[in-house]
């Protein structure tokens, strides 16, 4: 099946190989690496489309998330009415939960294709997989950081002899290579699954299959890789990280809690959006006021002579601070009047 696929990719490295030949020398490690780089970028193009697809299916599946939960409730313990249920709700809406792998799925294809193909890079190559002799014999020993991309791991010492080159420096290329490479898997993996808002408890599982196996087995498996085609992996990965910002970027998730009030600072209040109230006694009531009927004063403190509005007695008014306290000041209490009159009347 691989040796079936191999010839279409072999085809488009040469084609690119050969359009980089016009400005790089053709059997060196730059004209091999960026053709195995663009390479990468060919591929992820093609598969653009369906990337995006995967993005549009999780919204869908974001959307349909509380749906699912109440299904769960209604046939916890019955799983075959329960699958039933579910794929109808996928049917309805036009949701796959498989459709999130498929973009892996279908690079692990060319992935191992390509590895077909950098495998009979060799220094006594015939031609085959669209690729001429000289082709494959320049690439067997083309190097990226002084390891040549026919190189893996655990190359033998007479192969690496006829390579030129050196076991040492292959390794730690390869391991360096290997580690990147799994990472980078894992980390895109995650972010598609804390976007996928699945709660298909099968869903989940295969996600976490995928997030968790599929790094631990590239890396494991990575030390049989050539070099040439752990750049394809981490190149592909990288593309991806990028890709994934930028479609999500213009596609942000689903809002499924549209009525939860903002994150602090965005002008709303702690509860439902109400607006804060101030602090005990500052809110101009007949409590603040003082022993002589004069208001406390509630807040900051207003410059001198600028015009504000007091409370006074219960009266408002709009005077400048100096005013107000003159006038509260020059107010004799109505008790102190009538003891006056009376006084007045006696005499």
């Amino acid at each position: 099946m691989f040796d079936i696929l191999a010839t279409p990719v072999g085809q488009l490295l040469a084609l690119i190989h050969r359009g980089l030949s016009t400005f790089l020398i053709p059997s060196s490690g730059p004209a091999w690496a960026l053709s195995i780089v663009l390479l990468t970028v060919t591929v992820r193009l093609l598969l653009f489309p369906l990337f995006v697809k995967q993005i549009k299916s999780q919204r869908r599946m974001q959307e349909l998330a509380p749906k699912i939960k109440e299904l769960q409730k209604q046939h916890k313990g019955d799983r075959e009415t329960l699958n039933v249920e579910m794929m109808k709700l996928y049917k309805e809406n036009n949701a796959n939960p498989i459709s999130g792998c498929l973009p892996l799925l279908l690079q692990l294809p060319v992935f191992f294709a390509l590895f077909t193909v950098i495998r009979n890079f060799k220094t006594d190559a015939d031609a085959q997989f669209g690729l001429t002799a000289q082709q494959l014999r320049e690439g067997a020993v083309a190097k990226v950081f002084g390891a040549p991309i026919s190189a893996a791991f655990n190359s033998p010492g007479s192969v690496l002899d006829d390579l030129g080159a050196e076991a040492l420096t292959v390794r730690i290329v390869a391991f360096l290579m290997v580690i990147g490479m799994g990472a980078s898997t894992f980390w895109t993996q995650r972010q598609l699954m804390a976007r996928a808002g699945t709660t298909d408890p099968q869903q989940v599982m295969v996600q976490k299959l995928l997030l968790y196996v599929l790094p631990l087995s590239f890396a494991v498996s990575g030390v049989f890789f050539p070099i040439g085609v752990l750049l394809y992996w981490l190149t592909t990965n990288v593309w991806s990280m990028g890709q994934q910002a930028w479609v999500i970027k213009r596609m942000p998730p689903v809002n499924l809690n549209p009525g939860k009030p903002g994150p602090a600072g965005d002008g709303k209040g702690p509860k439902g959006g109400k607006p804060d109230k101030g602090p005990k006694g500052g809110s101009g009531k007949d409590d603040d006021k003082g022993d002589g009927g004069t208001p406390k004063p509630s807040g900051p403190t207003a410059p001198t002579g600028a015009a504000t509005t007091t409370t006074v007695g219960g009266r408002t008014s709009g005077a400048t601070p100096q005013a107000a306290v003159s006038a509260a000041g020059n107010r004799r209490p109505s008790g102190a009047r009538k003891n006056k009159s009376r006084r007045g009347g006696r005499r």
